[in-house]
């Protein structure tokens, strides 16, 4: 079979698991219980060290495709549009400075870089986008989010404490865990996806 046919098929492999991960959400305890974790970031993760960087962008939009076809949208799309944006921010910086090095510790560095981007970035478009959509289409009040925050942690009595104590803290939990899931895995499964592509 042809190399590009194998890249393609592999890609739409991991597209899909990564779609598959996106139900299987859960809340964290330092953050109210609308914030879900989920391990969708792995195949984007692992696929963009195994195949590159543009192939992570794929596997990032596939994804989010994916799930929308299945499932549709609850947040007129600002949702999948953030979460295209935070995956990519994790995923592309990582992959780029592995790929041009394919040692452990250029790994790390790029993990570390890709936990530190996607965590603003993810915090920046809730401030801008979903936290305000929300707020505006489920008629929910800031201060109702205030008081869901403080509950877990009890000083955030504003909005951008919200940001700084609660969501900015969750994106860095979730880039953490896939990265060092990544980390300990990414070389048994890599050997595996390499063999295929021969």
């Amino acid at each position: 079979m042809n190399r590009n046919i194998k890249k393609i098929a592999i890609i739409a492999l991991f597209s899909a698991l990564s779609a598959i991960l996106m139900y299987f959400d859960f809340p964290l305890p330092i953050a109210p219980t609308f914030m879900k974790m989920d391990l969708s970031e792995l195949p984007v993760i692992i696929g963009g060290f195994i195949l590159g960087p543009i192939e992570c962008i794929a596997i990032a939009v596939l994804k989010v495709l994916i799930k929308f076809v299945l499932k549709g949208t609850s947040t007129m799309f600002l949702g999948e549009l953030a979460n295209i944006i935070g995956s990519i921010a994790y995923a592309l910086p990582a992959s780029i400075i592995y790929k041009s090095l394919k040692t452990k510790e250029r790994a790390m560095i790029g993990l570390i870089i890709g936990i530190f981007l996607s965590s603003v970035v993810c915090t920046i478009c809730n401030a801008l986008f979903l936290f305000p959509i929300y707020i505006k289409v489920f008629h929910m009040s800031e201060e109702v989010i205030i008081k869901m925050c403080s509950a877990i942690v009890p000083f955030i009595d504003n909005m951008t404490k919200v940001y700084l104590f609660s969501v900015l803290p969750f994106n860095i939990i979730k880039f953490t865990i896939s990265s060092i899931i990544t980390y300990i895995f990414y070389k048994n499964i890599s050997k595996h996806i390499k063999s295929l592509l021969k």
